[in-house]
Order: C-alpha cells, then structure tokens, then sequence
C-alpha cells in the first residue's frame, strides 16, 4: 500500500472532521464532517479538472487560476456544530430549562461578504429543519442593506418580533444608519441597535421620534430595540487582544453602561434595552478566557436588570470562537487554540448560568447570542494555486559559519540596554533627555532588524546545507489579493500540495506570487518552517502533468473580504461544489474573477473612453490597429493572472 505523506503537513491536526489524504493520494474533503459516510468524500484533484472544463462568463470564457473552490456543506455542518455545541451545554446544564431557544447566533459580514456566503447562512439558519433563527451581524450602512435584504428571506413567522433572527448592529453609527435600522425594524426584522459611545443614543431618540411621526398610526407597536456594548476588563494576550480592555476602540465601560440606563429611564424608554454585548477580540486562545469574560459581562448584565430595572433579554458574547490554524491545540500562539466548539459554549453557558444564579434575587438567564464568524466560515472554502515554475535559490557566498560570525559581531557592536534617565532640571534639559532616548531606541532598532535579516539568512543557509536547495515555487497568485492576512499580520494558513501525496515531496520550496512587490513571497509556515514540502514539477505541458496545485486551507474567513488591488490582481475564479447524498458531486457554477475591464473602472477610468478609444485612435494612426485589437481585448475580458502558462520542468539546482 503506497505510503501518506499528508502527515508531514499535519492534515489530522487542523483538517479533523473535514479534511484528509484518500487512496489515489490527493487532497480530499469530508463535506458532511463526522457525520459523513464512506463514499461521500470528495476528491479535490478531480474537482479542478472536472472545474477546468466548465466554460464561465455565459459560454463566453474558460476558468482560469487561482481559484476558490468552496463547499457550502460543510458551512451548514459548521453552523449545526456550533448549535449542536450550545444546545448541548444548554440541555446538560438546564439552562433556561434546558430550551433550545437559548441560543441565537449570528453572522458577521464582514468576515466574508460574498452573497453566496451570506446567503447561505440565513438559508441555513431558516430550514425547517434547523429552525435555527441564525441571524447576522452589520458593522457598515451596505452590510446592514445587505442583511436587511437577506433576512427577508429568513424565518420571521414568529408573532413575537424578538423571537426573530437577530440583525445585530455594531459598529460607530450616524443619523442614516440609525434611520435605515429604524426602518428595518418597523418591517418587522428583529434589528437590535448595540450602542458603542453614549452620543449615540441621542441620535435614535432623535431619528425613532421622525420615523414615529411619518408612520402615523402603522408606527403604534413600533418600538427600538437597543443593547450596548461593553468594554471588559478580561483581555486577551497577543495581536487579537490588541482593541480590548478598558483602553478598546469600542463600548463603554460598566459605570457609562448604567448611566445609559438612567438615561433611558429618565426618558420614559428603559423598555428600549434588550441586550449587552461585549467582545475582546478573535481567537480566543483558552477556554478560561472566555469563562472570565462570559462570567464578567453577565454580572454587569445582572446588575442592569436587578438594579435599574431594565427588561434585558440577550447577553451577545461576540466573536472570539477561534480556528486551530496549525493544529496544535495550543493557547499560546495566533495560530491556535486549545479548545474545540463544544468546550467554547459549554464555557460560556457555565459561567452566565452561575453569575445569574448567585444574584440576590437570581436573574433570569439571557438569551446567548455569539457572533462566531471566523469559526464558521474559514474551513469551508479554498485557494488553488497554480504552480508556474520551481527554480532553485542561488546558494549564498557566505557559509553558515561566516553569518554567525557577523551576527556575533552585531551583538558585540550592539548598544547597552540602558537608556539615560531623563533629567528634570528643566524643561530643556528634559527635552535633550528624550531625543537622547529616542536616537537610542533606534540604534537599537536598527541593530535589531540588521542581526534579524542575518539571522533569516543563516537559518535558511543551515537549511540549505542539511537538504540541498530550497525551491522559489512562482505562482500564480497575488497574495495581497488571495491571502492578505498573510502579508498583514503574518497569519498563516496550512498549505499543501493537492495531489501525489503518496509520494514522498522530495523539494524544499516557499511560494512567490507573480505580482511586481518583494513582499509577495511565503517563506514562513505551519509547525515553525520556512519551506513547504513540494514535489518536483514534471512536464513543461500541464495537460499532460495533470496540474500541480497548492491549496491554502481554512481561507474562508477574512481573505475575500480585505483582499486588495495591487498591480489590480483582484480575485479568483470561484466554483460552489454541492455534495450528492450517498457519493459524488456537482459543481453547481464557476463563475470567473473579475476581468481587467471590471477592475480598471475601480480606480475612476472609463474603460471605453479612457483605455479602447485612446489605444485605437493611436494605434490607428500608426497603422497597428488590426494587431492591437485582438490581445487588447483579450486582456480586458480575462483575470489579469497568468493565462494559458505551460510550466517548465524543475529547474536543476545552480553549480
């Protein structure tokens, strides 16, 4: 039996339920996760092929890479794990009695604005046989015309408004977004305003007592639903925790949250507050965290009801359900977390279930919404990447030894840590202090981010050294425009070849896309490397090779929405593969990225006036219109990636 290599890029790790190698060697996906059968799994290699051959554009274009291959089955298995998770914890702990109708989520759009996505959560969220009211999050006036539109669509058949799916407000709001959320609630959508700065409630005052008045009598049952946002205490540690805490970018803290209460009751509408909400940031890296911050945002919840009377309904815990990136089940890195969904919600209904029992009186428990959208939506979609060509780096001429001399060196040269103490004389004397500190902080980042370079090069020559050349793989791609978390935060995502995973990857390569910016390059992966096991790219035909094709996993989240222009790249061909019960699949469409002539006017051109007409008339009057026409057009009807490329071989390593 021919030998997996997905262990080497630790498939079980982060690819559990959904993800593994099958017989044929090839990346394969489980589109129903634990729940589904033998036979129902889907092989990725056959899916591209199967997709290659589909014309796109009405008949009018062929599908061209990179390209998203994404699987909305296992969206709605995400979606029925996370509920399955709540209503779990619920039933076991009698929470609420142990109703289901304790817990209402929500998707935020803008962790991945495509319609499809969208669309698909609140579809997802209505079956008749979910029933699960899932709802969606806006933080911007065209996300919430976007969920407005979408949850028309959903199930609001309940004679109590409340009972409908959520469409939470976040996000600094001005007098429009309140008027469209006003409105939106008065079509009977269960619209819950989250107040993120006391300012705020002004302006619904304001704009309901407008809107009342032109409704006339329709508006005699129509009354806001607010919540407010609160600022924790509870933070967490790294990047994600960055806009938490009592210094955050949003919410009020504890004492402002009652004053909005007062507030609300001096004016006769403390009927208006339903929900608190609260979020200290994405991936979440312990469960103890979320326990802490569960617990604290539900006494201040507690404390609304018990001591200023107000009618609370929802406790929103936010986003912050986070993605084991590398598989590691570890709290202590960016690309991890040591919990799964399950441990996630039982968290969270533990500690609102005892804060609110511990009351003197006891509180009702809340209605737990969360706003889990990275969790849902990263693994249900991913890029393809074309390999291009594989070409050796050229070998330093400094040796191992010769770069930790100079790093050694550096260290020796490097400034002392101790920085002058600032004299308080005089003002003036103060001011000499500081720019003596200021020019010593940057010796000493300058010494820092020189023995830093020296250090990526030594390891890489150690590499080298140990396993022959390492392999730039060109590929067809932008990573501003594919993976832009990569190049922003250093977020990684798990990569690995699509096929021939039964044979040993013997090259050791890094990624380099085709856009004209050094920065476009992986050189850091999954497990710490700083190359990805790759193969040996075998025909300069890749009809004939079959494609080789590098997927980046667990991609759903982010990337599509903060993809960026550079060299205007723009996005990929996308293709929605749908499973078929009892085995196989159907690609229901492949539709193309956006063209140049879609993306040119972007930037404020008029395609025909200020790119056709002027390249005609000039190359008229030169005399090269016929030979102009035709690659013109084609470059502004295709993606601007790379087209039709026959790859060469692997190049051999240089002498």
């Amino acid at each position: 039996m021919p030998k997996n290599y997905g262990a080497l890029y630790n498939v079980l790790g982060w690819g559990d339920p959904y993800f593994a190698v099958n017989a044929e060697g090839h990346l394969s996906v489980n589109p129903h996760g634990l729940k589904t059968m033998p036979g129902e799994e889907i092989d990725i290699h056959s899916v591209i092929k199967d997709a290659l051959k589909k014309p796109t554009n009405g008949n009018k274009s062929k599908p061209q890479f990179p390209m998203i291959l994404r699987f909305p089955d296992v969206l709605n298995n995400r979606l029925e794990t996370l509920h399955d998770a709540f209503h779990g914890a619920i039933g076991n702990t009698r929470y609420g009695n142990g109703s289901k109708s304790y817990y209402q989520g929500v998707f935020p759009i803008k962790v991945n604005h495509n319609k499809a996505v969208v669309q698909d959560m609140v579809a997802f969220g209505a079956a008749p046989e979910h029933k699960w009211k899932y709802g969606l999050e806006a933080g911007s006036k065209p996300e919430l015309l976007i969920a407005i539109s979408c949850l028309t669509k959903a199930d609001n058949s309940d004679t109590d408004i409340s009972k409908r799916p959520y469409l939470v407000c976040n996000g600094y709001k001005d007098a429009d977004y309140i008027s469209l959320a006003l409105s939106a609630r008065a079509m009977g959508l269960n619209v819950i305003i989250v107040l993120e700065m006391e300012e705020e409630l002004d302006i619904v005052t304001r704009e309901y007592n407008t809107l009342k008045a032109q409704l006339g009598d329709k508006a005699k049952d129509f009354k806001p639903a607010l919540g407010v946002r609160a600022k924790l205490l509870t933070k967490i540690p790294g990047h994600f925790g960055s806009t938490a805490g009592k210094h955050g970018k949003f919410g009020l803290l504890a004492e402002q949250i009652y004053d909005v209460a007062q507030k609300l009751d001096d004016e006769g509408n403390l009927s208006w507050l339903h929900l608190l909400h609260f979020h200290i940031g994405s991936m979440i890296p312990t469960t103890d965290i979320v326990y802490n911050a569960a617990s604290e945002a539900a006494g201040i919840y507690c404390r609304l009801v018990n001591e200023k009377g107000a009618p609370m309904t929802t406790l929103d815990c936010g986003g912050g359900l986070g993605v084991d990136y590398d598989g590691t089940r570890s709290g202590s890195s960016d690309m991890s977390v040591a919990y799964g969904i399950q441990e996630y919600a039982s968290s969270i209904v533990q500690a609102v279930r005892l804060k609110c029992a511990y009351q003197d009186p006891p509180v009702p428990v809340p209605v737990l919404c969360t706003e889990s959208g990275r969790a849902m939506a990263s693994h249900h979609s991913m890029i393809i990447l074309e390999a291009l060509s594989a070409i050796p780096e050229p070998q330093d001429e400094d040796t191992s030894e010769t770069l930790l001399s100079k790093i050694q060196d550096l260290h020796a040269k490097h400034p002392g840590t101790r920085a002058p103490a600032p004299a308080v004389m005089s003002n003036g004397a103060a001011s000499g202090a500081r720019a003596g500190i200021y020019s010593h902080a940057a010796e000493l980042k300058k010494h820092g981010i020189e023995m830093y370079k020296l250090g990526k090069k030594l390891g890489k020559r150690v590499v080298g050294d140990d396993a022959g050349a390492i392999y730039n793989y060109h590929m067809n791609l932008s990573i501003f425009s594919l993976v832009p978390d990569f190049w922003g935060i250093g977020q990684l995502f798990p990569m690995m070849p699509v096929s021939r995973l039964n044979e040993e990857p013997t090259l050791k390569g890094t990624l380099v896309d085709i856009t004209c910016d050094s920065d476009g390059k992986m050189e850091k992966f999954i497990g710490g490397g700083e190359t990805l096991p790759l193969h040996k790219l075998e025909s300069s035909e890749p009809e004939k090779a079959g494609g080789y094709y590098v997927a980046a996993l667990l991609s759903g989240a982010y990337q599509e929405a903060l993809s960026c222009k550079h060299n205007l790249f723009s996005g990929p061909t996308i293709v929605r593969v749908e499973a078929i019960e009892g085995g196989g699949y159907n690609i229901v469409s492949v539709d193309l990225g956006p063209t140049a002539e879609e993306i040119i006017p972007t930037m404020r051109y008029d395609v025909e006036e200020d790119i056709v007409k002027v390249i005609k008339d000039y190359a008229t009057k030169e005399g090269v219109w016929e030979a102009m026409q035709p690659p013109m057009t084609t470059g502004l009807t295709t993606m601007p990636y790379l087209n039709d490329y026959n790859a060469p071989a692997t190049v051999v390593p240089f002498p």
